[in-house]
């Protein structure tokens, strides 16, 4: 068992750090904690019932994954659109820069690829509390899932591409300081700070897809984000600025 005693003791005295054992979802607890000016984090071993976008599950092992929610008190005057696309470029930065991990990839708008399989997820919740916007901030990332996982997504884990297996605690640490630096330069300078970066590891950019819009089955090419974070799909006759992931997949 991975002991986080050493890493709560490095974190500020402004934030708030709960270790469970097993808990239905890491951001449903922090969710359902009292208000706090504080930022608050959230580390279990096991999920018994993760979420993933549009109330789909996210599925994971015991000790097999980074299970992880941050809650950052974002002012109300911060637009929040393409904060997952800054959050998953602050994981592709840690196993990029503190791993030496290539052939990253961010799927738009809340998915981290290893070429075509997916290592890593983001769900973002928020809700306004007085003059603060709460945001809950969840990462699933696959540490070592072992080879009787099952999943119906293409799917890829840290020993799968790593010659050193990452240390658990340490990958927890080097992320969650990752995510405060990003939410604050986000808080500072929105997506625009982010822009460049995100042209770097764009999986969709030029590939087609196939969206619902206005009632129809359309097929269009993925053309990058606008300065809201929205995703450009170039079609025959428009362009369409999608904000939904829901209605459209990869053809």
């Amino acid at each position: 068992m991975s002991d986080y005693s050493a890493l709560i003791k490095r974190l500020s005295n402004n934030i708030e750090c709960f270790i469970l054992e097993s808990t239905t979802s890491t951001n449903d607890y922090l969710i359902n904690l009292p208000a706090s000016a504080n930022i608050q984090i959230c580390i279990a071993r096991e999920q018994t019932a993760g979420k993933g976008q549009y109330r789909r599950q996210w599925l994971s092992k015991k000790d097999s994954s980074v299970l992880l929610s941050l809650r950052y008190p974002f002012s109300v005057g911060v637009a929040l659109n393409g904060l997952s696309l800054a959050i998953g470029l602050s994981v592709i930065d840690v196993l990029e820069n503190e791993y030496h991990i290539n052939h990253l990839k961010l799927k738009w708008p809340n998915d981290v690829y290893f070429k075509d399989q997916k290592i890593a997820g983001i769900l973002i919740e928020n809700s306004v509390q007085n003059d603060q916007q709460s945001i809950v901030i969840g990462l699933g990332l696959n540490h070592q899932l072992g080879a009787d996982f099952e999943c119906e997504t293409a799917w890829i884990d840290l020993s799968k591409i790593c010659s050193t297996l990452p240390n658990l605690v340490g990958l927890h640490e080097k992320i969650i300081n990752h995510f405060l630096k990003y939410c604050q330069l986000f808080e500072q300078q929105g997506l625009q700070a982010f822009q460049n970066q995100w042209r770097q590891y764009d999986y969709l950019l030029g590939r087609a897809l196939e969206l619902k819009y206005k009632g129809k089955n359309i097929v269009g090419i993925a053309r990058g984000i606008n300065e809201q974070g929205a995703l450009l799909i170039a079609t025959d006759s428009t362009l369409i600025e999608a904000y939904s992931s829901e209605q459209i997949r990869l053809i």
